[in-house]
């Protein structure tokens, strides 16, 4: 009879299991259990000069704090997601700590949109900056894993809703290849892939559209009667997943931050260009809960020098916010509460969020709860303009 090999995951959780069992040191454990069961979020304006710990402890500021509506050169991007980075790690390790040198990490970018180069406009939804992950920060996330030995195998993952790749629309761009109008310097996803594999030659870099990936249909797991799902196998099958998504606000769940990410993970073949199919199996809030839960973000990252406010991301009404600011941790509803707070929204008015607590694992929605650190969440707080369709959801007892 052939064994089959543990997956990582299970195996490191049950060396986690053993670890937990061999030690009873009370007074420690229960010190460290409440520091390391508390969400930490880091709040990095460009701004950000420095500040203190909740504890008392100082946190070097950046090199050349700029203004929340400056500019920002690459060389100060990588800096700047460098810092967030590092804010929204968690006690027990950083970001490059929870990653493995032969891990395959799953990077899910944002893009809504995509710009026709060959017609100078948009190709489906609408560019607007803010709309779509800034490739710049993505560029410095991944510069980052390289750097650190994290990941033998790291793809780039999307399934935009609104544009299929160009070899099947038959169009000169798609949202890998166009190069934004110059928007991100000229940068496109193809040209970064090609770029990062030049300087990191023993690194697999790869960009994966889940629109036509393989995929597997699997009901959600953790949920009884749940709907049968149709998702990328990336999604299953990576080791480490960490999301990168702008800012923004939606008309369907209010903010659409990273477990809106996770409708890139339904594919455009199965589900419809825009994915209105998908819509249809449970309200929204639980399609993005259902699939997250297939495999919960080890890290999220939100921002960058610009989001989208009113009725985002891609209607009449949405337009840009300049504001440099990234949000980033590893509990996601933590991660997202606190960046809907800063856009001006009460957490607990976000069903998806409400929702997403119940799970226990990934976060509180309630931000009094949170270790954040960097800047504080009233002075980074810029409230955007909410959809004007969307209705907040009553707050439940005792939030």
């Amino acid at each position: 009879m052939a064994i089959l090999p543990l997956k990582r995951r299970e195996f490191i959780s049950m060396l986690a299991a053993s670890a937990a069992l061999a030690q009873q040191k009370q007074d420690e454990v229960i010190a460290t259990a409440t520091q390391d069961a508390t969400p930490r979020v880091g709040i990095v304006l460009s701004s950000f000069a420095g500040g203190e710990e909740h504890d008392g402890t100082k946190l070097a500021g950046l090199p050349e704090p700029k203004p929340v509506d400056a500019e920002l050169d690459d060389k100060f991007i990588d800096v700047w997601v460098r810092k967030a980075i590092e804010m929204g790690s968690t006690r027990a390790a950083e970001l490059r700590q929870m990653i493995e040198p032969e891990d395959w990490v799953a990077v899910k970018v944002n893009i809504a949109a995509s710009w026709g180069a060959d017609s100078g406009g948009a190709s489906g939804a609408k560019f607007i900056p803010g709309s779509i992950s800034d490739l710049r920060v993505v560029r410095s996330v991944i510069r980052y894993l390289a750097e650190h030995n994290c990941g033998s195998r790291i793809t780039l993952v999307e399934g935009s809703e609104h544009w299929p790749p160009a070899e099947r629309a038959q169009s000169a761009a798609d949202g890998w290849s166009t190069d934004w109008g110059g928007a991100f310097g000229g940068l496109s996803y193809r040209k970064m892939v090609q770029e990062l594999a030049k300087e990191f030659p023993k690194i697999r870099f790869e960009i994966l559209d889940a629109n036509f990936a393989p995929s597997v249909d699997l009901p959600a797991p953790g949920r009884s009667g749940a709907p049968v799902y149709t998702i990328a196998r990336i999604l299953q099958q990576c080791d480490k997943l960490i999301s990168i998504a702008p800012l923004k606000t939606h008309r369907r769940t209010g903010v659409a931050l990273t477990f809106s990410n996770y409708a890139g993970f339904a594919p455009g073949s199965k589900y419809g260009f825009p994915k209105d199919a998908l819509w249809k199996l449970a309200p929204p809030e639980q399609v993005l809960l259902d699939l997250f839960h297939f495999h919960p973000a080890d890290f999220s990252i939100l921002g960058g020098p610009a989001g989208i406010e009113g009725d985002g991301p891609e209607g009449p009404g949405a337009s840009t916010v300049r504001y440099n600011l990234l949000v980033t941790g590893a509990k996601a509803v933590s991660v997202d509460a606190v960046a809907a707070a800063l856009m001006g929204y009460d957490p607990a008015t976000i069903p998806y969020l409400q929702l997403g607590e119940e799970l226990g694992s990934y976060g509180t929605m309630t931000v009094d709860y949170v270790w954040t650190r960097g800047d504080e969440i009233e002075k980074a707080r810029r409230p955007f303009r909410k959809p004007p369709a969307w209705k907040p959801a009553p707050r439940p007892a005792g939030a």
